[in-house]
């Protein structure tokens, strides 16, 4: 190929790449995968008078789940509510005055990196109910999660095998232009393979993700609401834009193959390749974690380079197969050529594989205590065996292959090592397609731990108290007791039980003991009758203590100092 066509087509992978890399850049992360930080009411609390409102607060925003929240009756009944997410609370408003008894919340939201997180607790008002149904927890079926699983297997082996089979054709096949017409049909065969498996996954991903937070079955799938919903989703936007990219990767490959003269054919092929695998970035646990330049930018590096590794073993596999018609000679040159790359490959997704568990588990306890944690370890046991094998091609067979050419004395053994190569590569092949298996399962798992020991530790530490003040009452809540941001909330009550109205707005301070900093003073926002709100930046751990003056009449302004111990 003339030097000048060469760095046009280089110049043009650039481009590309660069173009579909403003794709892995669109949005920022957030936080973590959501974890429940308390309820108001909290579990088993027995209240005097109905709420007005319940409560549930998580760590970061979440997003309600259409149907996903019910209000029952001691009895099973379910009750008229309406539940909506603002920011990290959901909200749920009885459509009546709760009557005296026990009730049941089940609810069920959508974390930030679209992983379903569900919970359920109970509350009385008045006297509780002498019997009550349990508490339950509604989660997907078995078909339905075995299904989504199975889903996205294909969407990362039909993407991995187009991107990938990409880059083998037009950065390490040596052939000439044109030629080996017989193996460049195979190649497009494969990649239209893949790209008609990817494409009947991605569009069946939609429903069944819908389904599956919605803690739904497989027949689920099947109802309108659930493609309705799903429509409009994030999974049907990254969808969207992984099957626009492999479309427009595999028409404009064989264009690109061919040699001809315009360079924007392999611009187009690899700028759409990227597209194609930073739609697969948009959704997923990677968006959750931080920080992002580190953990984004290993998943793309990890992403990209599984897939160059399983496209150019099955470019591999086609190259050396007897019925290719390839020339010795340049098929040991396209194998030292990946052979090469493969060494590269080899380190980036170890390299890349360790920060992203790092980042997503960060303890040890995470890796063995949690499913996510024990089929990440079944992926890298997987992944170390390809490598084994990959590296028993590259020092074993390898320099066989290619010290059998015309000429040498050698082309006996090199034909042995060359069809030996042929079946190790095939078997590269199948064992990247199981890790792809255990990565579709990993979508469908959380990073994070969710049994009582976890829960108990992530649940606000604070305090909840009820003090005289006054002729009345004063019960305040502060959440969650450690250094950083709290949340205090009071409400005021008049000597029979009901909400009582200050004359004025209550003043707030806090003081730390040991050593000896404050009053700081804090606004209160009232919030309803006699119930008012306030942050407080408690910015050290010790024994602080928070005073609210209540002028409560003309000659009342009771004074009421709760102690409060703040953690770390």
């Amino acid at each position: 190929m003339p030097r000048t066509r060469s760095w046009r087509r280089a110049v043009a992978v650039l481009v590309g790449a660069a173009a579909g890399l403003l794709v892995l850049l669109t949005g920022g992360p957030a936080a973590a995968h959501a974890v429940l930080l308390g309820t108001d009411p909290q579990d088993g609390a027995v209240l005097d008078a109905p709420p007005d409102k319940v409560t549930i607060t998580f760590n970061e925003p979440v997003q309600a789940v259409d149907g996903g929240t019910t209000l029952l009756a001691a009895d099973g009944s379910p009750v008229d509510a309406a539940a909506v997410a603002v920011d990290d609370t959901l909200v749920v408003t009885p459509g009546a005055p709760l009557a005296d008894g026990t009730y049941v919340v089940s609810w069920r939201v959508i974390s930030l990196d679209s992983h379903p997180v569900a919970g359920a607790f109970s509350f009385s008002v008045g006297v509780p109910s002498s019997t009550s149904i349990d508490a339950q927890v509604t989660e997907p079926s078995a078909g339905l999660v075995a299904a989504r699983a199975i889903d996205q297997t294909v969407v990362y082996l039909g993407t991995f095998l187009v991107v990938g089979l990409v880059v083998f054709e037009l950065l390490v096949l040596h052939v000439s232009p044109g030629s080996a017409p017989v193996l460049r049909r195979r190649i497009q065969l494969v990649r239209t393979g893949g790209l008609a498996a990817a494409a009947v996954a991605l569009v069946a991903a939609v429903p069944l993700t819908t389904a599956w937070q919605a803690g739904g079955s497989l027949a689920s799938v099947a109802e309108p609401a659930t493609w309705t919903t799903g429509i409009l989703s994030d999974t049907a936007v990254a969808g969207a834009l992984g099957l626009t990219g492999l479309v427009l990767a595999t028409l404009s490959a064989p264009r690109a193959g061919r040699g001809t003269r315009a360079a924007w054919p392999a611009g187009v092929a690899l700028g759409a390749s990227t597209l194609a695998l930073g739609a697969l970035l948009l959704v997923g646990h990677t968006r959750t974690f931080g920080p992002a330049w580190l953990v984004l930018g290993s998943d793309a590096l990890h992403v990209a380079a599984g897939a160059v590794w399983l496209g150019g073993v099955t470019g591999l596999a086609l190259v050396l197969a007897p019925s290719a018609g390839l020339d010795p000679r340049r098929a040991g040159t396209t194998v030292v050529r990946f052979s090469t790359l493969g060494a590269w490959l080899v380190l980036v997704l170890a390299l890349t594989g360790v920060t992203l568990g790092w980042r997503t588990l960060g303890t040890v306890e995470a890796l063995l205590g949690t499913d996510y944690g024990r089929t990440l370890l079944i992926k890298a046991g997987l992944a170390l065996c390809v490598v084994v094998i990959a590296a028993w091609n590259r020092y074993r067979l390898v320099p066989t292959v290619t010290s059998g050419g015309p000429g040498s004395g050698h082309t006996a053994p090199a034909a042995v090592a060359r069809r030996r190569l042929g079946r190790t590569v095939l078997a590269e092949v199948a064992l990247l397609g199981l890790v792809l298996s255990a990565t579709g399962v990993l979508v469908s798992n959380s990073p994070v731990a969710t049994d009582a020991a976890v829960a108990e530790e992530a649940a606000p530490q604070g305090v909840d108290v009820t003090e005289e003040a006054g002729t009345g009452s004063l019960r305040a809540r502060i959440t969650p007791g450690r250094v950083g941001v709290n949340s205090l909330e009071i409400t005021l009550l008049d000597p029979a039980g009901a909400p009582l109205e200050p004359l004025e707005t209550p003043e707030l301070s806090t003081t730390l003991a040991e050593p000896a900093i404050g009053p700081f003073t804090r606004p209160l926002t009232e919030t309803g009758p006699g119930t008012y709100e306030a942050t407080l930046d408690l910015t050290m751990p010790g024994s602080w203590t928070v005073t609210i003056s209540v002028r409560s009449s003309k000659y009342e302004n009771p004074i009421v100092d709760i102690p409060l111990e703040v953690t770390s």
